[in-house]
């Protein structure tokens, strides 16, 4: 676990030191890359930890697109033995900005995932997912934001831990490369 904070501690330094200078004023594509991602962390009896990098470019003026990977570790001590599970997989995203601060949201995403069957045996399943909805973004400073997220996974797979229309929220940040 110190191995995977330390990991996770300095994703954010590199992602937060990253800058691109360009001295002859042009602007060319890696001025339109960033990266940054979500982070989620939970600990106690139940500890869920969340590490999801992405790299995204900025299209035009109002388009973005990217794609990034996930990892998320579970343990549940509220069973005995605790119950871990590891899943994985990848994303493409794009948004398009109404204005400057809302965007529309659009993702597929493919994750590896375990779970338990009523055995208690573990099971990996493939699933995909199709988020749709929106967000906001406040920009930190003239190439850093945050980012608020509301999705909805569309496709809803019968191995989706999401139900039908249940909101899913995330916070994320970028930062320009």
């Amino acid at each position: 676990m110190k191995k995977l904070l330390l990991s996770i501690a300095l994703l954010i330094a590199i992602g937060f030191n990253i800058t691109a200078q360009n001295d002859s004023g042009k602007s060319d594509f890696k001025d339109k890359l960033y990266t940054g991602g979500n982070l989620g962390l939970t600990f106690g009896t139940y500890t869920n930890v969340i590490v999801s990098p992405m790299v995204g470019a900025r299209l035009n003026e109002r388009m973005y697109a990217g794609l990034g990977i996930e990892y998320q570790y579970t343990k549940d001590k509220r069973y005995e033995p605790a119950l871990t599970y590891n899943q994985f997989g990848a994303r493409v995203f794009t948004q398009y900005n109404f204005i400057p601060q809302l965007f529309a949201h659009l993702e597929f995403a493919a994750m590896s995932m375990e779970k338990y069957n009523l055995q208690l045996n573990k099971e990996r399943n493939f699933v995909p997912f199709l988020y749709v909805g929106g967000g906001y973004r406040h920009m930190i400073s003239k190439k850093s934001f945050v980012s608020f997220r509301i999705l909805f996974d569309v496709l809803q797979n019968p191995n989706s831990p999401y139900k039908s229309w249940e909101p899913i929220y995330s916070i994320g940040f970028g930062v320009g490369i």
